[in-house]
């Protein structure tokens, strides 16, 4: 399984701003995301494109209308989505507007179409000043609620309904879950198993846990593969959690490069015969600066799926697919 979190500049506006070679950066990640779908349905690979919802408009002034009433009221005035500037149109902000590729993506074969939230929303991010623990839950679920929303009439337009979750920055609250049912949301992307991946407000997410995550890409236990039966929340929710961050490749990580390779075709062969899920997950943005280097390691990855297809019958899903065969269904076509 392999999903994606397309997010532009939304994924990251907090904390970096729009200079020459950011913009360029994301511009040419525009690029990625149509050579990425067109490779994944040349080689049969289906995939979850966990778009932000903003992107889904044309227009500075569609994507105003689709917002909604209702906004997170975070504490760091940094988060808030909709202070940031959009252009008039796709043409003159491409950073930020993004329907003609959602487009494109939405008539790619075996490619779905997911959400990364409305607005790249924050759930486990702190609410105004005078906050209180007690009423946090409230807040947020309300909030939460009219993003979600947001993002489900942002992709009716379009024909679409949305599925499948990825919470930006895997900030997941459990008591979150009933706003996901009533939403229409059947799953979402749990984060990857480990004391350095669980989710934590930005603030918690200090050096420790930005070096064990790396570390973790090259060494420690095993890339993680999950069985159907963990999938299956109480709630009706699907948890498909995340095996791997794909890093790209970089020329001051090179020759580490095949450590985590070989660690995810481990993790691919014991998927593959013991019939379980392995699930990775990267943001297009991660192939714009080395693309060819990027794209030659996705086709050798890829080459061993379809090796493992042969031999002990491995199918890839995007994450609606897998949601309906936790409920014992046939995915859709």
């Amino acid at each position: 399984m392999i999903s994606l979190d397309f997010e532009l500049h939304w994924g990251m506006r907090d904390h970096t701003t729009v200079d020459p070679s950011v913009s360029r950066s994301l511009v040419t990640s525009r690029s990625e995301v149509l050579n990425l779908a067109a490779l994944f349905a040349q080689r049969g690979v289906r995939a979850t494109w966990a778009t932000v919802g903003l992107l889904f408009a044309t227009s500075g002034a569609e994507a105003k209308a689709l917002s909604p009433s209702d906004r997170p009221a975070y504490r760091d005035p940094r988060l808030d989505p909709y202070t940031e500037p959009i252009g008039a149109t796709e043409e003159e902000d491409p950073l930020h507007l993004a329907g003609s590729l959602v487009d494109s993506l939405a008539r790619t074969e075996g490619q779905e179409l997911g959400s990364h939230t409305f607005s790249h929303y924050y759930c486990l991010e702190p609410f105004g000043p005078l906050e209180r623990n007690d009423a946090a839950p409230g807040a947020r679920a309300v909030a939460f609620r009219a993003d979600l929303e947001a993002a489900q009439a942002a992709a009716a337009r379009k024909g679409v309904r949305l599925r499948s979750l990825v919470l930006p920055r895997n900030q997941w609250d459990q008591a979150l879950a009933p706003v996901l049912v009533e939403t229409g949301f059947e799953c979402y992307r749990g984060p990857q198993p480990g004391w350095a991946h669980r989710s934590r407000p930005g603030a918690d997410s200090g050096l420790a846990v930005r070096a064990a995550r790396l570390a973790s890409t090259w060494a420690g236990p095993a890339v993680p593969t999950f069985a159907w039966t963990e999938l299956v929340e109480p709630s009706g929710l699907h948890n498909i959690p995340a095996s791997a961050f794909l890093r790209p490749w970089s020329p001051s990580t090179k020759a580490l490069q095949s450590l985590q390779d070989g660690r995810i075709t481990k993790a691919l062969r014991d998927a593959a015969q013991r019939g379980r899920v392995v699930h990775l997950w990267w943001h297009p943005h991660n192939f714009a600066a080395h693309p060819a280097e990027n794209v030659a390691r996705l086709h050798r990855l890829l080459d061993e799926v379809d090796r493992l297809r042969a031999s002990d019958g491995m199918v890839s899903l995007a994450m609606g697919d897998a949601s309906d065969m936790a409920r014992g269904e046939q995915p859709a076509a």
